[in-house]
């Protein structure tokens, strides 16, 4: 196995070797003009897309920047769109991601949350885990309540198997008082756009 990083020192050569040699054996001819530069496109999407953490949850966490909550914090909501590779046929899904969270003492950035889904799709993903480990991360600020509500389309329905070309999936979770107490959950659920 060929181990690649996202670097300048000819990793991303050797990369797109590798998808110029795929192409060739699905017998594409890679001197054409319009795949010439297929493999180093394709090489700097999964380059941007497939990186590896070991600790995905923790590193999402570093965009939080927490800072102080005002005195009586309101709940806030933060919708977004994302983008990622299925694990399962790395064809893409995309859609849009809603966060709703109660703050505790601590508040941050509105674009934090964003960058924190950004970072959890930055590898092979499945929607489920996005939106659980999204929530998790927003746990870090010791919220009140989070409510993560993700819809989107994926390709791998779209254009392989099923081939449903209307579909969409939508996936949601309520964590901490927004699970445990009814009135918070359906305040935090009217939050939805």
């Amino acid at each position: 196995m060929i181990a690649v990083q996202n670097d300048t020192n000819g990793s991303i050569a050797v990369y797109e070797e590798l998808i110029r040699e795929q192409l060739q054996m699905l017998g594409h001819d890679t001197d054409s003009e319009g795949l010439n530069e297929t493999p180093r496109r394709v090489a700097r999407v999964h380059m941007e897309h497939f990186n590896f953490s070991a600790d995905p949850i923790a590193e999402a966490a570093l965009h939080l920047k927490p800072f102080d909550a005002p005195a009586n914090p309101s709940f806030v909501s933060v919708r977004c769109s994302f983008s990622a590779f299925c694990e399962h046929h790395l064809l893409p899904f995309f859609g849009t991601a809603q966060v709703v969270y109660l703050p505790g003492a601590k508040i941050t950035g509105l674009s934090k949350i964003s960058r924190v889904i950004t970072s959890l799709c930055q590898r092979p993903q499945i929607q489920e885990r996005i939106t659980s480990e999204t929530a998790d991360v927003m746990m870090h600020l010791r919220p009140q309540g989070v409510l993560v509500d993700m819809q989107a389309e994926h390709t791998c329905m779209r254009v392989r198997g099923v081939r449903d070309a209307c579909s969409s999936t939508r996936t949601r979770l309520a964590v901490g008082g927004f699970r445990d107490d009814a009135d918070l959950r359906a305040q935090a659920l009217a939050m939805l756009d």
